[in-house]
């Protein structure tokens, strides 16, 4: 198996970080990789337990970032912390890696050398097919697990390519970016650089009927409504002038003209998520609300 370097995303999981950890060894039979755990703006014991997993282990290496941004934790991992490794695995804090998926992943980069990412599929949730399904027709990365080559790490180096801050949906994001061959633009058709690794598979916790379960569904409907809308906006800009358009921080891209296209979806429940978003992109905007005003 090639040389791995894998990357742990760790923001508020005291909880499932250790199920995560326990998880690894199986997920790469030989033992051979270096696992980063980035704790970003953890305001729970996130860190506490990252460092007692590290006293036992010493393939694990905390990093401690103040900002709870994943986007900002991707672009350190990928501009500062990553190694010369041939593989490099993205995870979740909050998620298991099957027995076998970090070889999946590497497996299928080795065997279609043009490609950048790796996709692994749900194995869990009740619509992990028809997800399993979406991710496999439209060679789409999953933030939950995938992997990227050396050269796909060297290539966003050599390009300067980092993810906006504020970002959400990165993976969304970083597959766009797969599929235009780090070019942005309008021409995403290229979809040898994405190669789906069927064997590499992740599981999760359904969430339930239960107060802690609701907020995360709360916490996650206003994320899913944000990303929503970047992606409108984002999107059109980076197809329309290419990468070179790219924001240092996603909220630049809300300009008043931005703003006053976008509609909520007028589904029940994304439209008050959508409604209450807008409302907040344009108080946070001072442009916007001179233009409004």
């Amino acid at each position: 198996m090639a040389s791995l370097s894998v990357c742990i995303f760790a923001h508020n999981e005291a909880r499932l970080l250790p199920r995560c950890i326990r998880a690894l060894g199986a997920a790469a039979p030989d033992g051979r990789f270096k696992a980063h755990i980035l704790v970003n703006g953890a305001t729970d014991d996130t860190l506490m337990v990252a460092k007692t997993l590290a006293a036992v282990d010493t393939r694990l290496v905390i990093h401690e970032l103040p900002i709870a941004d994943k986007a900002n934790a991707w672009n350190e991992y990928v501009h500062r912390i990553a190694d010369a490794s041939a593989v490099h695995i993205f995870l979740d804090g909050d998620i298991a890696p099957s027995p076998g998926a970090f070889d999946a992943l590497a497996s299928a980069l080795a065997s279609q050398p043009e490609a950048l990412g790796a996709a692994a599929l749900p194995a869990s949730g009740r619509s992990r097919r028809a997800w399993a399904t979406r991710l496999y027709l439209n060679r789409y990365l999953s933030g939950n697990l995938y992997a990227l080559s050396r050269s796909a790490i060297d290539s966003f180096r050599t390009h300067r390519i980092r993810l906006p801050f504020g970002a959400k949906g990165e993976d969304g994001l970083i597959t766009y970016l797969l599929l235009t061959d780090l070019k942005g633009g309008a021409d995403d058709s290229h979809a040898n650089r994405i190669v789906v690794a069927r064997d590499a598979t992740f599981e999760f916790d359904s969430l339930s009927a239960t107060w802690r379960d609701l907020k995360i569904y709360h916490r996650r409907l206003k994320r899913y409504s944000e990303r929503y809308f970047q992606k409108e906006v984002l999107y059109r800009l980076l197809k329309r002038e290419g990468v070179v358009a790219m924001p240092d921080n996603i909220y630049d891209i809300y300009t008043p003209e931005a703003l006053e296209a976008l509609r909520p979806r007028l589904d029940p429940v994304n439209f008050i998520y959508d409604w209450a978003t807008l409302r907040w992109l344009r108080q946070r905007h001072p442009l916007a609300m001179t233009a409004r005003a």
